[in-house]
This record gives C-alpha cells, sequence and structure tokens, in this order.
C-alpha cells in the first residue's frame, strides 16, 4: 500500500511518501521494494505527482515509470486540469489491458498538486485521482475518478465541478492567506491522522510557549509533512506481525512553491 502525504500552505505545497513495495504470496508480505520514490515533479505545472496502491506487475506495469512518461508529456496541455483529465483517461485505458489476481489489486489513488495562474495569482489545487471506493481501500470503483479537492476542504462542501470557477480559487487563496492549512493523506490514514494530530498538538504548545520555528518557513512545513509519515513506518517496522508490514523503506519529500521553486531532502527535486 504506501502512506503518502501533501500539506498545502501559502508557502509551499509538500509531498512527502515512503517507499515500501509489497506483493501478497501465500497469504503473506513479500517486500519487492524499500527504496524508490513515489513522488514525481511535474515543472510545467509547478507541480508534483504522488501515489498509492496498485505499484506493478512485472514484465507489464510500473506506475512509477507511467507517472514520470505522464510528467514528461504535462506541458503538452493548455492548463493542470486538462493534463489530470487526459491522465485519468489514459489510466482507465491501460488498466483495461491489465491482468491482476483480484480486481481490488489495481486500486490506485495518485496526488497531483499543481499551481494555477488566477487573477494574478498563483494558486495551489489538489487533484485527486483514485478508483478506491473509500478509505478503508477493500473496494474499488469501475473507473478511476477525478476531483478538486483545495475548496472541499476550505468550504466544506462536497467536490463539484464548479471548484475549478474562479471566486471559488480566489476563496482557497485567501484561506491560505489567512493561514489555513490544507492536509491530505492516504495510504493508511487511520494512523497517520494519529500521528498528526499529536504532532501538530505538540507544534501548537511550542508555539504557545513562543518557542516555534516561523510556521511559513519550509523546512519546518517539511518536516511537519514528513513525521507523521516517518512515525506510521517506525510504528509498523516495530510492532506489526512479521510479514504484514505495508508501510516502510526510505521517505521520500518534495516541496514546491508558488514561484516554482522544488526542494527536497531525499534527492526528488
Amino acid at each position: 500500500m504506501s502512506v503518502i502525504s501533501t500539506l498545502i500552505t501559502r508557502t509551499a505545497t509538500i509531498h512527502a511518501t515512503d517507499s515500501l513495495i509489497t506483493r501478497l504470496c501465500n497469504g503473506q508480505r513479500e517486500v519487492i521494494e524499500w527504496e524508490k520514490t513515489k513522488v514525481i515533479p511535474v515543472p510545467a505545472w509547478r507541480g508534483a505527482m504522488s501515489y498509492w496502491g496498485f505499484a506493478e506487475v512485472e514484465g507489464q506495469w510500473s506506475t512509477l515509470n507511467w507517472l514520470r512518461i505522464q510528467a514528461s508529456q504535462a506541458g503538452d496541455f493548455c492548463s493542470p486540469e486538462a493534463f489530470a483529465k487526459a491522465m485519468t483517461i489514459d489510466l482507465n485505458e491501460q488498466f483495461r489491458k491489465i491482468n491482476t489476481c483480484q480486481k481490488v489489486d489495481k486500486g490506485i489513488g495518485i496526488h497531483f498538486s499543481a499551481y494555477e495562474y488566477v487573477e494574478s495569482r498563483w494558486i495551489p489545487e489538489l487533484f485527486l485521482i483514485s478508483n478506491w471506493l473509500d478509505t478503508t481501500y477493500t473496494a474499488i470503483r469501475q473507473t478511476v475518478n477525478i476531483s478538486r479537492e483545495t475548496h472541499h476542504w476550505v468550504s466544506g462542501q462536497d467536490p463539484r465541478p464548479e471548484d475549478a470557477n474562479k471566486d471559488r480559487r480566489l476563496k482557497v487563496w485567501q484561506a491560505l492567506q489567512d493561514g489555513k492549512w490544507l492536509r491530505y493523506n492516504n495510504g493508511d490514514p487511520h494512523l497517520y491522522n494519529l500521528a498528526a494530530m499529536a504532532i501538530l498538538e505538540m507544534a501548537n504548545q511550542l508555539a504557545f510557549r513562543g518557542i516555534l520555528r516561523q510556521p511559513d518557513d519550509i523546512e519546518t512545513l517539511r518536516s511537519l509533512t514528513l513525521k507523521p509519515v516517518k512515525i506510521v513506518s517506525e510504528i509498523q517496522r516495530d510492532f506489526c506481525v512479521a510479514n504484514t508490514r505495508i508501510v516502510g523503506g526510505r521517505i521520500h519529500d518534495l516541496a514546491i512553491t508558488p514561484a516554482g521553486s522544488y526542494s527536497s531532502t531525499s534527492g526528488d527535486a
């Protein structure tokens, strides 16, 4: 599976992921990858993609390779949304050709972050591309779907096509300028949320004491994005029954500013 996290603030958008890829063999999980990244820059749109779920079928498919090909073609489209929609169409076409033991084996999710230029402002968006039915990750939909996520989290309303409208995008920008953080996580949200909420509360305590580093500092934001992923990985390492772990390996990160500047402590920039 995986744990992926994306944090969107007025300063930057930060992705963090683990690296573990496993396959189920005779009722037990066999590790097949510990190091490779699951986050891919998309410089054409000041963005990045990270994924969880379906990773590869030997000789047939590699999600990482497919995402890299998509990223290399992103500049051929007129907008991040056009690129994301085309990618979703291609993913559905590709999945029709791939054979897996069970339907749910093709469960996949992608966070595609990008900046859109609206009214002289670079405004971040997160496109969620997924066929998972819910966060139990036990069933998938017939097709991979796409949704915009930022206005949904700012307004509390369900995602809808109108979220691309100028007024809604400006509401997202204003919420971020007012200091709101938008945090998205998938793969193992139940463990992740427990860790993330505890870390945020500790950060709030440091702020109350007047000793927290500036909240707009990219390294502070990077650490707040990475730390829950690291904790979930370590908890599964230390406490899971043998051959049941689904999160682990090298932790990767990538931060992108509205100006399109990339940085990474894991070499992913």
